[in-house]
Formats: C-alpha cells, sequence, structure tokens
C-alpha cells in the first residue's frame, strides 16, 4: 500500500483539475430538440456540476491511500463519471439560436475530447502495476488534465463567441447553476 500524500494529490488531483476547468464550459448538443438558450444552459451546467461532485467523491475516498488497486478504481469512477456526463451532454438538444447547431457541435466536439481524456487516465492507471508506476501514471493524468481543460476553455470561448445577438452567452451569465460553478 503507498501512503504518499503528495502522490494521491497528484493523480486524484489532476482528476479534479479536469473536472474544475470543465466546470465553466456551458455548452450543448446536436440532438432533434431545440430548446431555449438559458433552459439549455442551465441543464448543462447542472449536469457538469453533477460530474464535478462525484470527481470529489472519488478525491476524497483515495486521500492518503493510494494503491495500484485504488487507483484503478479511481480511474474507473472517473470514467463512468465521464460517460455520465457525455450521455447527458448529448441529451440536451440544442439551443433555439440562430447559431443553435454550432454550439451543439462545439460540445459534441468536447464531449469527444472528454472520453480521450477519460480514455487516457483510464490506461494509465492500467499501467499501474506497484507503487513504483504510480509517478508515471499521475504525470500522464496531469498532462492529460491540462490538454483538457485548453478544449474545454476553447469551447467556453467558441461558444459565447457564436451567437449574434449574444442569446447564449447572456443565458450562460445568467443561468445560477453556471454561475454557481464558475464560482467555486
Amino acid at each position: 500500500m503507498l501512503n504518499s500524500e503528495p502522490m494521491a494529490r497528484a493523480i486524484l488531483g489532476a482528476a479534479v483539475f479536469l473536472s474544475a476547468m470543465t466546470l465553466s464550459a456551458c455548452g450543448g448538443d446536436n440532438g432533434d430538440e431545440t430548446v431555449s438558450p438559458s433552459e439549455w444552459a442551465n441543464s448543462l451546467c447542472t449536469d457538469v456540476g453533477q460530474w464535478r461532485s462525484s470527481l470529489q467523491t472519488v478525491r476524497t475516498s483515495f486521500k492518503g491511500n493510494l494503491t495500484p488497486e485504488n487507483a484503478q478504481d479511481a480511474a474507473d469512477q472517473v470514467g463512468d463519471a465521464t460517460e455520465t456526463l457525455i450521455g447527458d451532454l448529448k441529451d440536451l438538444g440544442k439551443p433555439d439560436t440562430q447559431s443553435g447547431q454550432e454550439a451543439s457541435d462545439d460540445v459534441d466536439e468536447l464531449s469527444d475530447e472528454l472520453q480521450k481524456g477519460s480514455d487516457q487516465i483510464q490506461r494509465a492507471a492500467d499501467e499501474v502495476s506497484s507503487a513504483a508506476d504510480i509517478p508515471a501514471a499521475a504525470a500522464t493524468i496531469a498532462a492529460t488534465a491540462t490538454q483538457v481543460s485548453s478544449e474545454v476553455k476553447s469551447t467556453l470561448t467558441n461558444l459565447q463567441q457564436l451567437d449574434p445577438q449574444g442569446e447564449l452567452k447572456t443565458a450562460i451569465q445568467q443561468s445560477s447553476a453556471c454561475q454557481s460553478l464558475q464560482s467555486s
């Protein structure tokens, strides 16, 4: 059993960092259903908030007690939470704005990046067979978190610039769920 507090923080902290960066991304999907921009933004931020809570629970569960088995369990839980979020994003529909389809496409691309990040975290955990493997896994996870956070920031920027009338930007800024995510 590895009781290295710094290493446990690095691995599980990277997963939480990944979620924190995603909190700012209030976007959508390409479903056939069209919803109001405010409903769409609020649903998205609520889903992301639930994902973030799941990842916080994972981090708390393994704090200070990271073993190869726990690393795998944490990666599995992060993967499950990410899979749920991706499904929720795909069920959002698209905002009823002139650029609704573009916003939906942007969030689909973000979903793909989240999936890739989750897969990379899973592969890193799969490669941990002893305590000696944990530092390499932590480095991979941290790099993955940085990469995905960049994608999230890019998506958020794109979403807020898409709509000529500013409906999406306004909906994101006025959503209490989005405000909660951005302030935490």
